[in-house]
């Protein structure tokens, strides 16, 4: 009589222990993604890379999450979700292990796309919590993403003390990392086994057209300013990312169970919230590395920046997370205040006013810094405000297809913005670069960050044109109510 009841005790400590467990992986799952933004400057300089192409750590690391985690996840209800919740924690601690002992910036950027998975971990966990732990899914997974967001900033902070504690760039991208290969071998023992749904069908043919697609389109923009645009090694990969991409659209239309359900956005009328969702990534996105590379210039010898330290940098990307997060929170009270177009058209209008500002070039870091938080402020009000919209106003057989949606646009759109912002930085520095100069050894010119932040600021200007296309609930209502009327008429 008691030998059942010892497994069924033994699996009652393993779920106690499920909590805290995803606790500590989205904590660390915060940290690694704030840890290397004011690593930045000093990864430049310790692989002499030229300061556009340092776009492309985030930027792939975000393409890595727009094609994995929607596969995973898809992966996951096929074959229960231990083994690929275990898998994406195993392949963001090998990225990050890959980041800290890179012998070269190539070897880098691939341990960047191998932290991709990171993002399917937070999807993965509710999942997980769903079927095992019903009764507090909602309030845990709501304590996930404030850690997770803490984590962030956390992040920020400590990757930038660190580093100017120890002067050593290896041994800073390697305390994160370290931490996550013991919180993966953790999982394999707290987390429960979910059996899987044989009958799902994968969408492997979606998924492989839209890695090859974004993959040849992202290649031909990094090439291009080093190559030439007229350079095959340039044209005829985004050629064939195009091509991929236009395939994967069709396939994706026909597919039983596609990757993106497609078919759904032309039922629905959500281009615009979707449209200015993934606009807002593109600009908190897009701003990051250049904001850290602008920050951190030394104005005597580069002639713009504030030349602030890495600690210092830490604490400033910490400060504008808090602002995001602020920015988030507002939200409620704006709608109160101001009508829903309004409180969108305020949140794209502080990074268009606040990106024009430092385009100038201000040398004050507090001065700058505030103009950042006010940018980051905004973001979080777009972000927060668009997935409630998008909610809302989804069929209600539809509303987790089309979350998804948005939710890869947005991720497509961050990376997206990070890899124009390389190509302009690169090319802008080669044509500045004297004679046959490296860009890598040649400081970037302060032309190249006023196009970015000019062109952040055109981006979040388009997102102030698009609010105000926004129907009002009360508008939105009448227009279903008088679509029924003709119907029955």
């Amino acid at each position: 009589m008691s030998s059942p009841s010892a497994p069924a005790g033994s699996r009652s400590g393993v779920i106690k222990l499920l909590v805290p467990a995803f606790i500590l992986l989205e904590l660390f799952a915060g940290l690694v993604q704030g840890w290397i933004i004011p690593l930045l400057a000093e990864i430049g300089s310790h692989y002499s890379i030229a300061d556009g192409a340092l776009n492309w750590i985030l930027s792939i690391g975000l393409l890595s999450s727009a094609v994995s985690v929607p596969l995973l996840t898809m992966l996951a209800d096929r074959f229960g979700v231990k083994p690929l919740l275990v898998l994406s924690a195993m392949l963001t601690a090998a990225g990050s292990l890959m980041i800290a002992f890179a012998p070269s910036f190539p070897f880098l950027i691939l341990g960047a796309a191998l932290q991709g998975p990171v993002a399917a971990l937070l999807p993965l966990e509710m999942a997980t919590l769903k079927r095992h732990l019903p009764h507090i899914a909602g309030r845990v997974t709501g304590i996930l993403v404030g850690v997770l967001t803490i984590g962030f900033s956390l992040g920020a902070l400590m990757g930038g003390w660190i580093l100017e504690w120890t002067g050593n760039l290896v041994f800073t991208q390697a305390v994160p990392a370290v931490a996550l290969v013991l919180i993966a071998a953790v999982l394999l023992v707290v987390v429960p086994v979910s059996p899987g749904n044989p009958g799902r069908v994968v969408d492997w043919a979606g998924a492989g057209l839209l890695s090859l697609g974004l993959v040849g389109l992202m290649y031909g923009l990094s090439n291009g300013p080093s190559a030439g645009w007229a350079d095959t090694s340039s044209y005829l990969p985004a050629l064939v990312g195009v091509a991929a991409i236009v395939a994967f659209i069709f396939v994706e239309m026909r597919a039983r169970e596609p990757l993106f359900n497609l078919a759904l956005l032309r039922r629905v009328k959500l281009g615009i919230p979707l449209a200015i969702g993934l606009l807002a990534a593109m600009i908190l996105f897009g701003s990051q590395t250049p904001m850290v590379l602008f920050l951190t210039s030394d104005p005597a010898e580069s002639g713009y920046g504030t030349g602030v330290s890495s600690a210092a940098i830490g604490m400033i990307i910490a400060i504008t997370g808090v602002g995001t997060s602020l920015g988030a929170f507002a939200v409620p009270l704006f709608r109160r205040v101001l009508s829903l177009r309004m409180t969108v058209a305020l949140g794209a209008a502080l990074p268009a006013v606040a990106m024009t500002v430092v385009s100038t070039g201000p040398t004050n870091p507090i001065f700058a810094t505030i103009c950042f938080t006010l940018a980051w402020f905004g973001v979080g009000i777009l972000l927060a405000a668009m997935p409630g919209l998008v909610v809302e106003r989804a069929p209600e057989d539809s509303a987790a297809s089309i979350s998804g949606i948005y939710n890869t646009g947005r991720t497509l759109g961050g990376s997206l913005s990070g890899a124009i912002i390389a190509t302009i930085m690169t090319s802008i520095s080669a044509a500045a670069a004297p004679g046959a100069a490296s860009t890598a050894v040649s400081p970037t010119p302060f032309l190249a960050f006023q196009v970015v932040f000019l062109l952040l600021a055109a981006i979040s200007a388009v997102a102030v044109a698009l609010a105000f296309r926004i129907r009002e609930p009360a508008q939105q209502t009448e227009a279903a109510t008088a679509g029924t009327k003709e119907a029955q008429a």
